[in-house]
């Protein structure tokens, strides 16, 4: 993997940086970055949004935050990556229309110049952009397919970012992230960074009360590591969420018979699948006692599908 010196990495005090960085992969799309510094000396913050193609919440925060930046205040350097996954936005997919691959499943990538495109993306954006940075701040949705509830959380083991991630605020619940190997968040704790994930909302569309949660949440991260002091607000106390999605053995229309946010123990029923004929194919009951976190927005689903999140 080639490291030439980008502008981002040589900014002035008080200065910022918009402009295109081109992964060394053959037929992949640059790629937006964004970059400011600070007036003093501070951590490395790199926080990332369109790692899926078809979620929006991320990238419009990313944007509106840098906007908004007071330099002045600002401790060390926050990069943005608005849209990771260039290729994938530009199909409005999850996942990149070149391979099929999920970028949030292959990390941290590979160097190997005959491994799928997305393999070597996420083996360039994470040499060049998560080993530098301090802490790591993934922004997602639930996409086309699902719609979650605002969750905001860490790692198991990750003190510091449980000790942010309570503190985002704006009404995300606590998540203790499971771990799954490829996936940014989880990959680049594994290798020592503070790491925080975020999901708001989904169903392919672009929620502006999610979008500001994001931007405030994003404020008081970075204060905090910057060792101020943004608000006397209490660190949120509560439970995290914490369980994984369950899937179905087999497609149908999918009605659900709970809401977002409700309590299931693995007697609930979380809906029914019918076939086109409209027969009752399968019931599909929670795996595991918690609050449903995410529902299938998406309602026909095929053999393998995520139908909900549940923690």
């Amino acid at each position: 993997m080639t490291q030439t010196t980008q502008p981002w990495e040589s900014l002035a005090l008080t200065s910022t940086w918009r402009g295109w960085w081109q992964p060394p992969v053959a037929g992949l799309p640059a790629l937006p970055v964004l970059a400011a510094r600070g007036r003093r000396a501070g951590p490395v913050v790199l926080i990332t949004g369109g790692v899926h193609g078809d979620e929006y919440e991320g990238p419009a925060a990313i944007y509106s935050l840098f906007n908004q930046l007071d330099l002045t205040t600002l401790a060390g350097q926050v990069i943005g990556l608005p849209v990771v996954n260039v290729a994938a936005w530009q199909a409005h997919a999850r996942t990149s229309p070149g391979d099929g691959v999920d970028l949030n499943r292959v990390f941290p990538g590979t160097g190997d110049r005959n491994a799928e495109p997305s393999r070597q993306l996420a083996g360039e954006i994470f040499e060049r952009f998560v080993r530098p940075c301090d802490a790591l701040i993934d922004l997602h949705s639930g996409g086309a397919r699902l719609v979650h509830l605002p969750m905001v959380g860490w790692y198991a083991g990750g003190g510091e970012a449980e000790r942010l991630a309570r503190r985002f605020g704006d009404g995300l619940m606590p998540w203790l992230i499971p771990h799954v190997a490829g996936v940014l968040s989880c990959e680049a704790h594994r290798a020592g960074k503070v790491a925080i994930g975020a999901e708001y909302g989904g169903g392919a569309r672009l929620d502006p009360g999610g979008v500001a949660a994001y931007v405030a949440g994003l404020r008081r991260v970075l204060a905090l590591l910057a060792g101020d002091e943004p608000e006397l607000a209490p660190p949120d106390t509560r439970r995290p969420i914490a369980g994984s999605y369950q899937t179905v053995e087999q497609g149908g229309l999918f009605v659900a018979r709970v809401n977002l946010g409700d309590h299931v123990t693995p007697a609930t029923v979380l809906g029914q699948l019918y076939s086109l004929l409209g027969e009752a194919v399968d019931e599909v009951k929670a795996a595991r006692a918690g609050i449903v976190a995410a529902l299938a927005h998406r309602a026909l689903l095929g053999p393998g599908d995520r139908v909900a999140y549940v923690g």
